[in-house]
């Protein structure tokens, strides 16, 4: 009898087990095509992973790195969509900062002074109408005026370290003279500094050589930095704790050689910072990606005047409905600071048919866009592109852009002042024999635009400038 018991309890267990891992099997995927659709919604907090292998060279080389993809795909959909996994990952991250944040957040609200504790008013805000066009002439200057730094405090709160950035929940206060400022998530690398120094000693050779290597086919070559907060000397003064790398972006800076201009995007104060870069999201903003515009044109324009000016900005389309959470909220996964979205109001020329500029607008007109929480608004709005054409301008130039996620808000308005653009992401590991590539699409200009984490440290490992192959 009792044999026989047991004999049905394994029975039963191992059908239960199947049944689960049956269930799991069948609702993973399923729940990922519903959510796709529409249908259900799913708290994505996007913990996807990398293929943990890459094949350099190779007869089976092709197939070995998508067999690599495959692996890690299927290990992010049969981790991101297991029944309730956003939810309880939110749940248990935020469990010990929402003891926190009620107290820092009471802090912020008496620090206000009493005539502002209600309105919250944003530094620069801009909005459609024709009163507000922005002059490019003007946005792309560097900010000479002085700082609020001083006359601001700022209460912070470490959410999240997850081995690259300890995120910072940051608070800002300031005196009666001072317009309040809404709270902001922004992060501190997490790299010793001999790793960061040894880095960028690598980064720097790899530029210097496809510097030397674009002046040599006759093209002319330029550098933009999308700079990070604590890339300026004042982040030490919100986030006391951690360093400013400052010293080692102006070293950067001073060492590469050869182009025909450098330049980095602005946050060289508090304000600039608040303007040109969201303030839940790693990516610049609707002004900072068109202030990054100016600043690349205009550097261009001194050498290569047929380009042209930067295109006027009409404005901003602002999206009310859209409470955005960006990159650092959902690494974070820290919800309680949320943000308006809005992107340029710009007139393009005429681009080939084959070769638009394709965006999301309709949808986020019509409330059709994405509404989960940490919906990623910033990659959803514009297609990603290579390539680009203006058949009508007729500058004579071409230019080749080495970029990253930042040239998905920026790409497709630089290539409005050239004929045709192509983009080249290096995290493609797609190998560019550098001098054929500059021959065969009649390449007269590149610019070298990256994260200022990825072009200085590499830190995510996924820009291996060895591809642009120079030898």
């Amino acid at each position: 009898m009792e044999q026989t018991i047991s004999i049905f309890r394994n029975r039963l267990y191992l059908i239960i087990t199947c049944a689960i891992f049956l269930f799991l099997f069948i609702w993973c995927p399923l729940n990922y095509i519903l959510s796709e659709a529409g249908i259900i919604k799913t708290e994505d907090i996007r913990n996807y992973k990398d293929p943990e292998k890459f094949y350099e060279s190779g007869v089976f080389s092709g197939i070995l790195n998508e067999i690599e993809k495959g692996k890690a795909g299927l290990e992010n959909l049969y981790t991101n969509y297991l029944p309730m996994y956003g939810e309880i990952v939110i749940f248990l991250k935020t469990s010990d900062t929402d003891m926190q944040v009620p107290f820092v957040e009471l802090l912020e609200y008496f620090d206000k002074p009493e005539s502002k504790q209600t309105d919250s008013i944003k530094i620069n805000d801009i909005n459609d109408s024709d009163e507000n066009d922005i002059n490019p002439d003007i946005i792309s200057e560097t900010s000479v005026s002085v700082s609020i730094i001083d006359q601001l405090k700022f209460d912070t709160m470490m959410v999240e370290n997850d081995g690259l950035h300890r995120y910072y929940a940051i608070y800002p206060s300031g005196g009666e003279n001072i317009d309040f400022i809404d709270s902001l998530i922004d992060t501190a690398l997490s790299f010793p500094e001999d790793i960061l120094r040894a880095n960028m000693e690598i980064q720097i050779e790899h530029i210097n050589r496809i510097s030397a290597a674009t002046s040599k086919s006759g093209a002319n070559f330029y550098l933009y930095v999308g700079k990070r907060m604590q890339d300026a000397e004042y982040f030490t003064k919100i986030v006391p704790d951690e360093i400013s790398t400052a010293l080692y972006f102006n070293e950067f800076m001073d060492r590469i050689e050869g182009t025909k201009g450098k330049g980095a995007l602005n946050v060289d104060t508090f304000e600039k910072r608040m303007e040109n870069i969201f303030r839940t999201d790693h990516h610049w903003s609707a002004l900072g990606a068109y202030s990054g515009y100016c600043d690349i044109i205009n550097m261009i324009n001194k050498v290569s005047p047929e380009i042209g000016e930067p295109i006027p900005l009409n404005g901003l389309i602002t999206y009310d409905e859209v409470r955005m959470r960006g990159s650092a909220s959902r690494i974070s996964s820290f919800s309680r600071i949320e943000e308006k979205f809005s992107v340029m109001d710009i007139d393009l020329p005429e681009p080939d048919s084959k070769y638009k500029v394709r965006n999301n607008a309709a949808s986020y007109a019509n409330g059709t866009f994405n509404k989960g929480r940490f919906a990623d608004h910033y990659s959803e709005y514009y297609s990603i592109g290579s390539r680009y054409v203006y058949p009508k301008n007729n500058t004579g130039r071409n230019l080749l852009i080495i970029g990253d996620s930042f040239t998905w808000w920026s790409a497709w308005l630089i290539a409005a002042n050239f004929d045709e653009t192509y983009v080249y992401f290096p995290w493609d590991r797609k190998k560019l024999n550098y001098d054929d590539y500059i021959w065969e699409n009649n390449i007269t200009d590149v610019v070298c635009m990256l994260f200022s984490d990825r072009i200085l440290f590499n830190i995510y490992n996924d820009c291996p400038l060895e591809n642009i192959r120079t030898d």
